[in-house]
């Protein structure tokens, strides 16, 4: 008989098989075991990283799972936080934004921050006012007045800017150019 024949012992319609038949089964297995490493036989140990098997990512060391109770808190990831206020970007209330078109702004829509601690403004065209809550609700109505095609998702932040030092500067462009731990801070909580 060959190592590569395999002896199946199958207990008979009827029969069960007792802790009997798995004693002998276990001492042929072990005499198995011994006469082909006695004639020279070796176990090759499997490479386990190279087995198509997903593994769990939070077992490892250094994953980024959110912890239970965290909340709010900042990430050590470095994400910045979501611009939930003016009072993020250091923009007070009753500062003017002004619309960006490609060439330059546009003197007949403009917007007034209205409240430092959300994202709420006046956007103006021409004698036409409104009371929105946010830079993409604001470029939406901007877009409607001019008749402008909308975007899917409109952002905002890059039609609208403040004027610097006489020179205009895109929302997206200041939030751009804090850190994260600047954001945090200025958001207060």
């Amino acid at each position: 008989m060959s190592e590569n024949e395999n002896i199946n012992v199958e207990p008979k319609i009827g029969e069960e098989v007792t802790n009997d038949g798995k004693a002998e089964e276990k001492s042929f297995i072990e005499k198995a075991k011994e006469s082909f490493f006695a004639n020279g036989g070796t176990v090759k140990k499997q490479n386990t990283g190279s087995s198509g098997r997903k593994r769990n990512r939070t077992n490892r060391p250094g994953s980024n799972k959110k912890k239970a109770g965290k909340g709010n808190s900042a990430s050590s990831g470095g994400r910045k936080p979501v611009l939930s206020m003016w009072k993020m970007l250091n923009i007070k209330v009753g500062q003017k934004l002004l619309w960006i078109d490609g060439k330059g702004t546009c003197d007949k829509t403009s917007a007034v921050v209205l409240d430092d601690f959300s994202m709420k403004l006046e956007v103006t065209y021409g004698k036409k006012k409104k009371v929105v809550d946010g830079l993409m609700r604001g470029e939406i109505f901007a877009r409607n007045m001019k008749n402008l095609p909308c975007p899917k998702k409109p952002q905002g932040w890059d039609k609208w800017g403040i004027e610097q030092k006489g020179k205009v500067v895109s929302i997206h462009s200041i939030y751009d150019s804090l850190t994260a731990d600047q954001l945090l801070k200025r958001r207060g909580f």
